[in-house]
């Protein structure tokens, strides 16, 4: 195995773990959470700020860094290909980035501020308002759609590397094909939001556990060398 296959290989071995992470500790989450009815109980349960609250989040950052760098990689990989498909799928990573980034950072950084400041005579109606708009969990605020709209965003070379890789034969094919229902599940997601239709608004989830089953034969494909 050559240094760059083997650095492939690490890259996409990290970002499985993390994504793994991210499905364990959402599990614990749901399981030890409250019921999410209200906007309180929502604010109730974060201002715990514990240990999982801060695991979630940094692994959620992890994440983020670790499917960058792997769709960086498919691009390199696809580009020899079809060029101007591959170069089309990789634009549209920077911007996933960044804006799932600022939402996962802002949960550690802005949300514990104004839960500060909420506790503050005066300050109590401006910070409310403004975690109503901040807080990932609340699924109407505005992170949580701008999180929606970064999975969806990220469809895009889901699908565009997907049917790439489809191509080819054995792991690397099983990876496209679940790779591109990872890219449709998640732009599901966003129009089901848009629709107000809260079982297609499940398509993120449900895109994130298709893109864990699809680094299974991508981790095969390159530890093969394929």
């Amino acid at each position: 195995m050559g240094a760059k296959t083997r650095l492939f290989a690490l890259i996409s071995l990290f970002t499985l773990i993390v994504t793994v992470l991210w499905l364990v500790l959402l599990i614990v989450g749901m399981g030890g959470a409250g019921p999410f009815d209200t906007f309180e109980q929502v604010v109730a349960q974060i201002s715990r700020q514990d240990t999982l609250f801060t695991l979630t989040y940094l692994n959620a950052t992890l994440t983020v860094l670790g499917t960058t760098a792997l769709f960086t990689v498919l691009y390199l990989c696809c580009r020899a290909v079809a060029p101007e498909l591959a170069l089309l799928g990789l634009v549209f990573v920077p911007l996933y980035a960044a804006l799932n980034l600022s939402v996962y950072l802002s949960q550690l950084t802005v949300v514990p501020s104004l839960l500060a400041f909420r506790q503050q005579a005066g300050y109590e109606a401006a910070a409310g308002l403004l975690l109503r708009q901040v807080v990932q969990q609340w699924p109407a605020s505005g992170v949580s759609f701008i999180n929606n709209l970064g999975y969806a965003i990220l469809g895009i070379p889901s699908i565009v590397f997907g049917l790439i890789l489809a191509q080819w034969q054995g792991a690397r094919r099983w990876a496209g094909i679940l790779l591109a229902l990872t890219g449709v599940a998640c732009l599901v997601g966003v129009a089901g939001i848009l629709l107000g239709s809260r079982l297609l608004g499940n398509g993120s989830v449900v895109g994130g556990l298709l893109y864990l089953l699809a680094l299974i034969p991508l981790n095969i494909a390159f530890w093969q060398g394929r």
